[in-house]
């Protein structure tokens, strides 16, 4: 058998390459795994123990902005698309339909007290709808007062959260002079922010709530309507619970009465969710548990709660930041994508990032500051101010470093910079991820249409968008809207000649004016369960 020989150039590049490939499962583990694209030439690959910063950087760039060729991005969505169809089937966890089944028509009119309940502050408002022809006039938040929902407020048991709820809804109805009486109840809509069995559009039993409240240890398994009804009357309020959605469903409702082409709804900020008007015929019949023959013939589509969060794993490339975070996390793999876009993660990626840095290539002369040594510890605002900073020598960037994390010595305008580098890649790929898995919504929307599941629908697909990340993050959304346009572009055209377009549309105070919807979007559906009863009425004859 020949013996393979090699010449002393050759086996110092058989090593080198050794050392390239090994630096690319390093810097994006899953990418390699997956083969979504290939090392650099190993001469431009192998890493040195002591590093100039800006060496770390260049490989930033490059770990983070590999994946975010548009043919690559292409691919994810694809991938994203097939995920999504999966667990349409049969998955408990995510894709869920609601009960809800109609969008707004934009003419329903009336006053409606909306509640919002979250995990830090609690909203009531008085809203009056006056009809989509009346533009931004056609929704007004007569008054609203808020409460914060602190630990004394979450320590009450049982039924004494609700009284206290009832407290602050009388507060808010005593100020006006409409509803002081309780002979006709007041038709209530609720945000509910937590976990909920839902048996109808305005019914649902209470679940485990977590975040430290004590009322659902004993109020599991109650509907939540009629706890907030009693407790209403306990203060003389007669009240109606018309409607329960979550955040991401109002926040759909909201812009849709506003605007007719708003199909889905996307919330990010500290988390992420999205909820979709989807078709009843993409779901499995489990899906659906046990409902009304009625319900199903009247439901052609139904506002979906996502859960957009809990998918990714597996399509979308990590970095060894990434698996860094995801392998400390209490819940690995639980939101895979929701740890590389949202706030609460986003600052967490460019801490890991830093501790490396201050390792190898001497950032902060060696020394992290010991502020910044705990897990989250580095707020996503810095971030934001590292990007909106403009000063010749970030000083507003530095103020922020000096204030919130005390370092023994004054940064430099270089290791500033790099930090400044860092939020750029780290938040342009999470606009990049977040784009890939709003354009296989689209696709799966376009694919109904394609198949004649539904009809066609506007060339505009309008995104009713709420939360700090996408709405105040510098350049974010411009960001996520070019990568969807490249996404689209690259998208075979249907038979229609109009190109397609997919806004992303900021909303304000959307849970509260959602829920207020939801109520006007039931009474409509009632009235028209009353006038079809009517119509068949037969009037024999004389």
């Amino acid at each position: 058998m020949p013996k393979l020989r090699l010449s002393a150039g050759g086996v110092l590049e058989f090593f080198q390459s050794i050392l390239a490939a090994l630096e690319n499962m390093l810097c994006y583990p899953t990418a390699v795994r997956d083969g979504l694209f290939k090392p650099k030439s190993a001469r431009q690959s192998v890493r040195q123990i002591c590093r100039p910063l800006e060496d770390v950087a260049q490989e930033i760039r490059r770990a983070f902005s590999l994946p975010l060729n548009t043919q690559k991005m292409a691919v994810m969505s694809a991938e994203m698309q097939a995920r999504y169809k999966e667990k349409l089937q049969s998955c408990p966890d995510c894709m869920l339909p609601s009960f809800n089944y109609a969008l707004p028509t934009g003419e329903e009119q009336g006053t409606y007290l909306a509640l919002d309940v979250g995990g830090s502050t609690f909203r009531v408002a008085l809203v009056e709808l006056h009809g989509r022809s009346r533009g931004v006039e056609g929704m007004r938040i007569v008054r609203m007062k808020s409460a914060a929902i602190d630990n004394s407020v979450r320590g009450l048991p049982g039924l004494q959260f609700f009284d206290w709820m009832a407290a602050r809804i009388g507060e808010t109805v005593a100020e006006g002079s409409q509803y002081t009486s309780t002979e006709k109840p007041i038709p209530v809509g609720v945000s509910w922010s937590f976990p909920i069995e839902q048996t109808s559009s305005r019914r649902g039993k209470v679940r485990s709530m977590g975040k430290g409240f004590q009322c659902s240890k004993h109020t599991v398994g109650e509907d939540l309507g009629n706890l907030i009804e009693a407790a209403c009357l306990r203060q003389k309020l007669s009240v109606c619970v018309d409607a329960i959605i979550n955040d991401s469903s109002a926040t759909l409702l909201s812009r849709a009465y506003t605007e007719p082409s708003t199909t889905v709804s996307l919330i990010l900020g500290t988390g992420t969710n999205a909820a979709m008007y989807m078709p009843t015929a993409y779901f499995g019949a489990s899906k659906f548990g046990i409902r009304s023959a009625s319900w199903h013939a009247k439901a052609q589509k139904v506002i979906t709660n996502t859960e957009l969060s809990m998918f990714g794993r597996g399509v979308l490339p990590m970095t060894r930041w990434d698996e860094q975070l995801n392998r400390e996390h209490a819940l690995p793999d639980f939101q895979p994508l929701e740890y590389m876009i949202t706030g609460r993660y986003l600052g967490e990626i460019v801490r890991l990032v830093m501790l490396e840095a201050v390792e190898t290539a001497d950032l902060f002369r060696g020394r992290m500051p010991t502020s910044l040594l705990q897990q989250y510890s580095l707020d996503t605002a810095f971030l934001a101010i590292l990007e909106s900073d403009d000063t010749p020598l970030l000083s507003s960037a530095e103020a922020y470093l000096e204030k919130h994390h005390s370092l023994i010595h004054r940064p430099t305008l270089s290791e500033l910079s790099f930090l400044k580098c860092v939020a750029e890649c780290v938040s342009r790929r999470a606009a990049a991820y977040l784009a890939i898995a709003i354009h296989a919504l689209w696709s799966l929307e376009k694919d109904a249409e394609e198949s004649k599941v539904v009809e066609a629908t506007a060339a505009k697909m309008t995104i009713a968008c709420d939360g700090s990340v996408i709405n105040k993050y510098p350049g974010f959304r411009d960001l996520c809207h070019q990568f969807l346009a490249d996404l689209i572009d690259l998208t075979p055209a249907g038979s229609g000649s109009t190109r397609e377009t997919i806004v992303l549309e900021p909303v304000q105070e959307a849970t509260i004016l959602g829920a207020a919807v939801a109520v006007a979007v039931c009474e409509a559906e009632i009235e028209d369960e009353i006038d079809g009863k009517e119509a068949h009425i037969q009037v024999a004859p004389a």
